[in-house]
């Protein structure tokens, strides 16, 4: 006796249940792909505090990420503008550009001739740092203040004469000079220390598969 076996009547169900699977595929992969992109937005928030020397909170929370829809299967994830225009350079490396402070503080001197090109200016222990390594807002303005002023004990911008001192920003006071910057010519560069590549990687091979699978399923569940 020979055992027959008909798929008929199992081939209509198994066709529709093809077709709603693939016709949830997009749904389920873009919810996969912005769950995958939140987790590495997360992670590289939190990897600036390993590769970068004391990052402050501004850092710490530099990356976003856009959504992605069923129609377009795309994510980024970034820094945000503002912090993108110095987290580059610890990413890709490259000449460090002139830094707010030394803008602000050239832009009050009036021989702007005197100034070499690239001219970067590095704190002096005289100048006080925040717990982030960087000169305080309320200094700088202290500062700015005192080269724009006329005062005696104000601050200026030179080389002082006798002394063999560098080129800076110097404070008199009681006849005393006190060097608060030092101008240098040659400009500094980064190297790259933040591996965004491979950070990314690494969390999207951990957390994709795992999230496009339960987001299928969940489409299926409930799809109409």
């Amino acid at each position: 006796m020979a055992i027959q076996l008909s798929v008929e009547s199992e081939l209509g169900p198994a066709l529709a249940w093809s077709g709603q699977l693939m016709a949830q595929i997009p749904f389920a992969t873009s919810q996969a792909l912005n769950r995958t992109a939140f987790q590495i937005q997360q992670a590289f928030n939190y990897e600036t505090t390993r590769y970068f020397d004391k990052p402050n909170a501004f850092t710490q929370r530099a990356f976003r990420y856009t959504k992605s829809t069923k129609q377009n299967l795309e994510v980024v994830v970034g820094a945000a503008p503002l912090q993108g225009r110095y987290l580059r350079f610890g990413i890709q490396g490259g000449a460090r550009p002139a830094k707010g402070f030394e803008r602000l503080f050239l832009q009050s001197i009036v021989d702007t001739r005197a100034i070499p090109a690239g001219t970067q200016l590095a704190p002096t222990r005289k100048v006080p740092l925040n717990a982030q390594g960087n000169v305080s807002l309320a200094t700088l303005r202290r500062i700015k203040a005192g080269m724009e002023g006329t005062e005696r004990g104000g601050f200026f911008y030179g080389t002082p004469r006798g002394g063999n001192r560098p080129l800076g920003i110097y404070r008199r006071s009681r006849k005393q000079l006190f060097a608060y910057f030092i101008a240098r010519d040659d400009r500094a560069t980064y190297r790259p220390q933040f591996p965004i590549l491979q950070l990314g990687t690494a969390k999207a091979q951990q957390v994709f598969g795992g999230y496009l699978r339960s987001s299928l399923a969940e489409a299926l569940r409930t799809a109409r």
